[in-house]
Protein backbone atom coordinates (compact mmCIF):
# COMPACT_ATOMS: atom_id res chain seq x y z
CA UNK A 1 0.00 0.00 0.00
CA UNK A 2 1.39 3.56 -0.65
CA UNK A 3 2.40 5.34 2.51
CA UNK A 4 -0.05 8.80 1.61
CA UNK A 5 1.70 11.82 3.17
CA UNK A 6 -0.59 15.05 4.65
CA UNK A 7 -0.06 18.14 4.48
CA UNK A 8 2.60 18.35 7.23
CA UNK A 9 5.00 15.38 5.93
CA UNK A 10 3.26 12.35 8.26
CA UNK A 11 1.72 9.69 6.76
CA UNK A 12 -2.26 9.14 7.23
CA UNK A 13 -4.30 6.37 8.85
CA UNK A 14 -3.87 4.64 5.54
CA UNK A 15 -0.33 3.77 5.83
CA UNK A 16 -1.16 2.22 9.45
CA UNK A 17 -2.44 -1.23 10.33
CA UNK A 18 -5.90 0.43 10.75
CA UNK A 19 -6.08 0.14 6.79
CA UNK A 20 -5.37 -3.56 6.75
CA UNK A 21 -8.31 -5.36 5.34
CA UNK A 22 -10.08 -7.22 8.87
CA UNK A 23 -8.36 -5.04 10.94
CA UNK A 24 -11.47 -5.51 13.64
CA UNK A 25 -10.58 -8.81 14.33
CA UNK A 26 -7.96 -6.94 16.81
CA UNK A 27 -10.67 -5.63 18.39
CA UNK A 28 -12.75 -9.35 18.35
CA UNK A 29 -9.18 -10.76 19.60
CA UNK A 30 -9.42 -8.89 22.90
CA UNK A 31 -12.92 -9.37 23.20
CA UNK A 32 -12.56 -13.27 23.00
CA UNK A 33 -9.58 -12.75 25.69
CA UNK A 34 -11.54 -10.50 28.30
CA UNK A 35 -14.57 -10.27 28.24
CA UNK A 36 -16.93 -12.15 30.84
CA UNK A 37 -19.29 -13.00 28.71
CA UNK A 38 -17.72 -16.80 27.44
CA UNK A 39 -18.26 -16.84 31.07
CA UNK A 40 -21.62 -17.29 31.87
CA UNK A 41 -22.65 -18.46 28.11
CA UNK A 42 -22.23 -21.68 25.82
CA UNK A 43 -20.47 -19.59 23.43
CA UNK A 44 -19.16 -23.06 21.54
CA UNK A 45 -20.72 -22.09 18.24
CA UNK A 46 -18.54 -23.92 15.34
CA UNK A 47 -19.13 -21.35 12.40
CA UNK A 48 -17.64 -17.84 11.93
CA UNK A 49 -20.58 -15.27 12.83
CA UNK A 50 -20.02 -13.29 9.62
CA UNK A 51 -23.24 -11.53 8.96
CA UNK A 52 -26.81 -10.33 9.83
CA UNK A 53 -29.71 -12.67 10.12
CA UNK A 54 -27.19 -15.47 9.75
CA UNK A 55 -29.00 -18.91 10.91
CA UNK A 56 -26.85 -21.05 13.60
CA UNK A 57 -27.59 -24.24 14.48
CA UNK A 58 -26.84 -25.68 18.18
CA UNK A 59 -27.27 -29.50 18.95
CA UNK A 60 -28.97 -29.47 22.41
CA UNK A 61 -27.52 -32.97 24.93
CA UNK A 62 -29.57 -35.92 23.56
CA UNK A 63 -32.77 -36.64 26.10
CA UNK A 64 -33.62 -40.46 27.00
CA UNK A 65 -36.51 -41.76 28.66
CA UNK A 66 -37.27 -43.24 32.15
CA UNK A 67 -36.39 -46.58 32.93
CA UNK A 68 -39.21 -49.07 33.60
CA UNK A 69 -40.44 -51.76 35.60
CA UNK A 70 -39.63 -54.88 34.75
CA UNK A 71 -42.63 -57.70 34.87
CA UNK A 72 -42.76 -61.29 33.62
CA UNK A 73 -43.43 -61.63 30.23
CA UNK A 74 -43.17 -58.00 29.54
CA UNK A 75 -43.06 -56.58 25.69
CA UNK A 76 -40.53 -53.89 26.11
CA UNK A 77 -41.01 -50.43 25.22
CA UNK A 78 -38.32 -48.37 23.73
CA UNK A 79 -37.04 -45.45 24.68
CA UNK A 80 -35.84 -42.88 21.50
CA UNK A 81 -33.07 -40.65 22.26
CA UNK A 82 -34.60 -37.62 21.42
CA UNK A 83 -32.02 -35.06 20.06
CA UNK A 84 -33.00 -31.36 19.58
CA UNK A 85 -31.19 -29.00 16.92
CA UNK A 86 -31.64 -25.14 18.31
CA UNK A 87 -31.44 -22.56 15.45
CA UNK A 88 -30.31 -19.46 16.66
CA UNK A 89 -31.00 -16.09 14.13
CA UNK A 90 -28.17 -13.70 14.79
CA UNK A 91 -30.84 -10.59 14.11
CA UNK A 92 -28.89 -7.95 16.19
CA UNK A 93 -26.67 -5.10 14.47
CA UNK A 94 -25.37 -2.05 15.36
CA UNK A 95 -22.58 -0.02 13.59
CA UNK A 96 -19.80 2.81 15.39
CA UNK A 97 -18.61 5.25 13.20
CA UNK A 98 -15.44 6.86 15.37
CA UNK A 99 -14.20 10.27 14.14
CA UNK A 100 -10.21 10.75 14.11
CA UNK A 101 -8.91 14.13 14.04
CA UNK A 102 -5.97 15.44 12.76
CA UNK A 103 -3.60 15.09 15.96
CA UNK A 104 -5.11 11.96 16.58
CA UNK A 105 -4.11 10.87 12.68
CA UNK A 106 -0.45 12.27 13.51
CA UNK A 107 -0.33 10.40 16.47
CA UNK A 108 -1.41 7.18 15.08
CA UNK A 109 1.40 7.56 12.26
CA UNK A 110 4.24 8.34 14.46
CA UNK A 111 3.41 6.54 17.46
CA UNK A 112 1.70 3.53 16.27
CA UNK A 113 2.12 1.21 19.36
CA UNK A 114 0.90 3.43 22.32
CA UNK A 115 -2.29 4.80 20.24
CA UNK A 116 -3.17 1.34 19.30
CA UNK A 117 -3.23 0.47 22.51
CA UNK A 118 -5.75 3.17 23.68
CA UNK A 119 -7.90 3.02 20.79
CA UNK A 120 -8.10 -0.77 20.98
CA UNK A 121 -9.43 -0.62 24.61
CA UNK A 122 -11.59 2.31 23.97
CA UNK A 123 -13.01 0.46 21.07
CA UNK A 124 -13.51 -2.77 23.84
CA UNK A 125 -14.72 -1.33 26.58
CA UNK A 126 -17.95 0.28 24.42
CA UNK A 127 -18.22 -3.24 22.51
CA UNK A 128 -18.72 -5.01 26.24
CA UNK A 129 -20.41 -2.69 27.08
CA UNK A 130 -23.10 -2.77 24.76
CA UNK A 131 -23.20 -7.04 24.83
CA UNK A 132 -23.16 -7.07 28.23
CA UNK A 133 -26.18 -5.32 28.95
CA UNK A 134 -28.12 -7.34 26.28
CA UNK A 135 -27.38 -10.62 26.93
CA UNK A 136 -27.94 -9.87 30.98
CA UNK A 137 -30.85 -8.63 29.95
CA UNK A 138 -32.40 -11.37 27.64
CA UNK A 139 -30.71 -13.86 30.29
CA UNK A 140 -33.46 -12.35 32.57
CA UNK A 141 -36.24 -12.49 30.57
CA UNK A 142 -35.75 -16.17 29.20
CA UNK A 143 -34.68 -17.62 32.52
CA UNK A 144 -37.80 -20.27 33.90
CA UNK A 145 -40.44 -18.35 35.71
CA UNK A 146 -39.48 -21.09 38.38
CA UNK A 147 -35.86 -19.94 39.01
CA UNK A 148 -37.18 -16.49 40.30
CA UNK A 149 -39.53 -14.59 41.84
CA UNK A 150 -41.27 -15.09 45.37
CA UNK A 151 -41.91 -18.66 44.96
CA UNK A 152 -39.11 -20.06 42.99
CA UNK A 153 -37.45 -23.77 43.68
CA UNK A 154 -39.11 -27.35 42.96
CA UNK A 155 -41.31 -26.61 46.03
CA UNK A 156 -42.13 -22.99 45.57
CA UNK A 157 -40.68 -21.99 48.84
CA UNK A 158 -37.78 -19.99 47.83
CA UNK A 159 -38.21 -15.83 48.49
CA UNK A 160 -35.31 -15.08 45.57
CA UNK A 161 -37.19 -11.27 45.78
CA UNK A 162 -39.89 -9.53 42.94
CA UNK A 163 -40.28 -5.72 41.37
CA UNK A 164 -41.59 -4.27 45.06
CA UNK A 165 -40.43 -6.90 47.38
CA UNK A 166 -37.07 -6.88 47.35
CA UNK A 167 -34.75 -9.25 49.17
CA UNK A 168 -32.81 -7.45 51.59
CA UNK A 169 -28.99 -9.14 51.64
CA UNK A 170 -26.68 -7.85 54.50
CA UNK A 171 -24.06 -9.59 56.37
CA UNK A 172 -25.90 -11.61 58.30
CA UNK A 173 -27.98 -13.69 55.52
CA UNK A 174 -25.84 -13.35 52.16
CA UNK A 175 -25.03 -17.02 53.33
CA UNK A 176 -28.35 -17.99 52.84
CA UNK A 177 -29.22 -16.05 49.78
CA UNK A 178 -26.47 -17.34 48.02
CA UNK A 179 -27.14 -21.25 48.76
CA UNK A 180 -30.95 -20.80 48.22
CA UNK A 181 -29.72 -20.48 44.44
CA UNK A 182 -27.09 -23.13 44.61
CA UNK A 183 -29.95 -25.37 45.94
CA UNK A 184 -32.18 -24.53 43.06
CA UNK A 185 -29.91 -25.22 40.03
CA UNK A 186 -28.49 -28.74 42.13
CA UNK A 187 -32.87 -29.67 42.79
CA UNK A 188 -33.04 -28.63 38.64
CA UNK A 189 -30.62 -31.47 37.96
CA UNK A 190 -28.11 -28.13 36.41
CA UNK A 191 -25.07 -28.05 38.42
CA UNK A 192 -21.77 -29.12 37.10
CA UNK A 193 -18.73 -28.45 38.90
CA UNK A 194 -16.83 -25.15 38.02
CA UNK A 195 -19.51 -24.14 34.95
CA UNK A 196 -21.22 -22.15 37.56
CA UNK A 197 -21.27 -18.59 37.64
CA UNK A 198 -22.70 -15.86 39.79
CA UNK A 199 -22.91 -11.82 38.23
CA UNK A 200 -23.05 -9.57 40.92
CA UNK A 201 -23.10 -5.66 40.93
CA UNK A 202 -19.97 -4.10 42.70
CA UNK A 203 -21.99 -3.50 45.97
CA UNK A 204 -21.63 -7.13 46.47
CA UNK A 205 -18.18 -6.60 47.71
CA UNK A 206 -19.28 -3.92 50.37
CA UNK A 207 -21.75 -7.12 51.77
CA UNK A 208 -19.18 -9.37 51.66
CA UNK A 209 -16.01 -7.77 53.20
CA UNK A 210 -18.58 -7.93 56.78
CA UNK A 211 -19.61 -11.18 56.27
CA UNK A 212 -18.35 -14.81 56.92
CA UNK A 213 -17.29 -14.83 53.78
CA UNK A 214 -14.73 -12.69 54.43
CA UNK A 215 -13.38 -16.37 56.15
CA UNK A 216 -11.53 -18.37 53.57
CA UNK A 217 -13.40 -21.11 55.06
CA UNK A 218 -16.72 -19.69 53.65
CA UNK A 219 -15.42 -20.13 50.20
CA UNK A 220 -16.81 -22.69 47.94
CA UNK A 221 -14.38 -25.29 47.46
CA UNK A 222 -11.60 -24.21 47.17
CA UNK A 223 -10.95 -23.99 43.94
CA UNK A 224 -8.83 -20.96 42.10
CA UNK A 225 -9.45 -19.28 39.09
CA UNK A 226 -6.05 -18.47 37.77
CA UNK A 227 -8.07 -16.17 34.58
CA UNK A 228 -7.22 -13.34 35.88
CA UNK A 229 -7.15 -11.39 32.85
CA UNK A 230 -10.95 -12.12 32.41
CA UNK A 231 -12.45 -8.68 33.04
CA UNK A 232 -14.62 -8.72 36.97
CA UNK A 233 -14.04 -12.25 37.18
CA UNK A 234 -12.83 -13.14 41.13
CA UNK A 235 -10.23 -15.48 41.95
CA UNK A 236 -11.80 -17.36 44.41
CA UNK A 237 -15.17 -18.99 44.14
CA UNK A 238 -18.53 -18.47 46.31
CA UNK A 239 -20.24 -21.72 46.90
CA UNK A 240 -19.29 -23.16 44.11
CA UNK A 241 -19.57 -20.40 41.95
CA UNK A 242 -17.52 -18.49 39.84
CA UNK A 243 -18.45 -14.99 40.83
CA UNK A 244 -18.45 -12.36 37.85
CA UNK A 245 -18.52 -8.29 39.46
CA UNK A 246 -19.97 -6.08 36.85
CA UNK A 247 -21.01 -2.35 36.95
CA UNK A 248 -23.19 -3.37 34.01
CA UNK A 249 -25.67 -5.29 36.48
CA UNK A 250 -29.08 -4.63 35.71
CA UNK A 251 -30.75 -2.28 38.19
CA UNK A 252 -34.00 -1.01 39.33
CA UNK A 253 -34.76 2.58 41.57
CA UNK A 254 -37.88 1.54 43.71
CA UNK A 255 -40.59 4.08 44.44
CA UNK A 256 -39.20 4.18 47.73
CA UNK A 257 -35.83 4.92 46.53
CA UNK A 258 -34.04 1.60 47.18
CA UNK A 259 -31.19 0.38 44.23
CA UNK A 260 -32.52 -2.99 43.47
CA UNK A 261 -30.22 -5.38 41.00
CA UNK A 262 -30.92 -8.35 39.07
CA UNK A 263 -28.14 -11.02 40.37
CA UNK A 264 -28.12 -14.27 37.65
CA UNK A 265 -26.75 -17.49 38.83
CA UNK A 266 -26.67 -20.17 36.80
CA UNK A 267 -25.09 -22.83 34.26
CA UNK A 268 -22.86 -21.60 31.38
CA UNK A 269 -24.42 -24.05 29.20
CA UNK A 270 -28.32 -23.02 29.85
CA UNK A 271 -27.86 -19.48 27.50
CA UNK A 272 -26.38 -19.81 23.62
CA UNK A 273 -24.72 -15.96 22.32
CA UNK A 274 -22.88 -15.21 19.84
CA UNK A 275 -21.12 -11.77 18.43
CA UNK A 276 -18.73 -10.33 16.10
CA UNK A 277 -17.43 -7.60 13.88
CA UNK A 278 -18.04 -8.38 10.81
CA UNK A 279 -16.77 -5.47 8.85
CA UNK A 280 -14.59 -2.39 9.38
CA UNK A 281 -13.33 0.80 6.80
CA UNK A 282 -11.28 3.65 7.18
CA UNK A 283 -13.63 6.60 5.31
CA UNK A 284 -12.10 9.89 4.33
CA UNK A 285 -15.26 12.39 4.74
CA UNK A 286 -15.33 15.82 2.36
CA UNK A 287 -14.78 19.20 3.90
CA UNK A 288 -12.55 17.85 6.85
CA UNK A 289 -9.38 16.80 7.76
CA UNK A 290 -10.52 14.26 9.61
CA UNK A 291 -11.09 10.58 8.95
CA UNK A 292 -13.63 7.96 10.39
CA UNK A 293 -13.24 4.54 11.18
CA UNK A 294 -16.61 2.23 10.75
CA UNK A 295 -17.09 -0.83 11.86
CA UNK A 296 -20.58 -3.19 11.96
CA UNK A 297 -21.15 -5.69 14.68
CA UNK A 298 -23.76 -8.59 14.69
CA UNK A 299 -25.04 -10.81 17.65
CA UNK A 300 -27.68 -12.82 18.70
CA UNK A 301 -28.57 -15.26 21.47
CA UNK A 302 -30.78 -17.46 22.79
CA UNK A 303 -32.05 -19.58 26.06
CA UNK A 304 -31.99 -23.25 25.20
CA UNK A 305 -31.92 -24.50 29.15
CA UNK A 306 -34.24 -21.82 30.86
CA UNK A 307 -33.84 -23.85 33.84
CA UNK A 308 -30.17 -23.29 34.46
CA UNK A 309 -30.47 -19.85 35.05
CA UNK A 310 -31.93 -18.46 38.54
CA UNK A 311 -32.26 -14.81 38.37
CA UNK A 312 -32.80 -12.89 42.47
CA UNK A 313 -33.92 -9.23 43.09
CA UNK A 314 -32.13 -8.29 45.98
CA UNK A 315 -30.85 -4.84 47.53
CA UNK A 316 -28.16 -4.18 49.47
CA UNK A 317 -28.17 -3.18 53.13
CA UNK A 318 -24.66 -2.04 54.15
CA UNK A 319 -25.29 -1.11 57.62
CA UNK A 320 -22.93 -2.25 60.03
Amino acid sequence: MARMQSASGYGGLESTPLARPGYFNEIMNRVYERDFLPEITNSQIDERITMCHQQVQIMKAPEVGEWRTLQKNQEMIPNQVSTEAICLEVCNAAYNDIKIDQLDIRWACERWDAWEEAFLDAVYEKYVEMQRRWVLSAMILEASPRNQGAHAGQYGKADLGSRGNPVVVNKDNIALQVTKLQEILTDNLRWVENNMFLVVPVQFRSILAQSNYANQAWIGTGARNTSFNIDGKWEEQICGFNVIETVQCPHVIEDDGRVCFYILAGNRDGYVYASDIVDGRIVQPERTWSAEYQMLAVWGGKMIYPECVCVAYWTFDTQE
